[in-house]
């Protein structure tokens, strides 16, 4: 439940609105002041709700926020900051590795889908990325060619931040490729 006044504060406002108007319309209706004083009291939560959006930090929304940090960090190369987010050392190095490899100009993340793992202890995620990318191979022939892959990672929550365990990244069809690590 605290999910949704984190994540839908509009569709909270708008139910108190309608009890607003309905308290609003008994009043009017009974004359009864209780009911035009309690209207005005449930009028003054709607704020509330969007300050409790705003004030609220959702596991999904700060997942959301690691996603466009790390884009924003590859798409201005800075490849330090972009595997910042990654606890497994492996799967860092493996990221470290691949990264120099290319230039990127324009990276963009879309339809993302994050899948919470039930029952998982620390939290888990599993989030599906589709990943548009403008990139030139940094010592080869392949210049500014635009990329989409599909990006699935692993993200484990470590205190109160969520960081990357491992990903992969396949063809936007699902299937590996010659630019697919081996390992799935």
């Amino acid at each position: 439940m605290s999910t949704v006044f984190a994540e839908q504060p509009l569709l909270i406002a708008i139910m108190i609105a309608f009890l607003v108007a309905a308290l609003g319309y008994g009043w009017l209706e009974s004359g009864d002041k209780r009911m035009g004083l309690a209207a005005v009291a449930m009028a003054c939560l709607i704020p509330g709700a969007f300050y409790m959006g705003h004030v609220m930090v959702t596991d999904r929304e700060q997942i959301l926020d690691i996603i466009s940090t790390t884009a924003e960090a590859i798409e201005a190369n800075d490849h330090d900051a972009a595997v910042a987010v990654i606890s497994d050392e492996e799967t860092r190095q493996r990221a470290v590795a691949e990264l120099p490899r290319y230039e990127f100009s324009h990276v963009r993340a879309g339809n993302i889908k994050i899948t919470m793992i039930e029952g998982s202890f620390p939290p888990e995620a599993t989030v599906d990325i589709d990943a548009s990318v403008v990139a030139s191979q940094a010592r080869g022939p392949i210049k500014n060619q635009r990329v989409v892959r599909r990006l699935i990672l692993t993200l484990t929550k470590e205190g109160d931040d969520w960081l990357v365990t491992d990903y992969t990244h396949l063809s936007l069809n699902g299937q590996a490729d010659n630019f697919t690590p081996n390992r799935l």
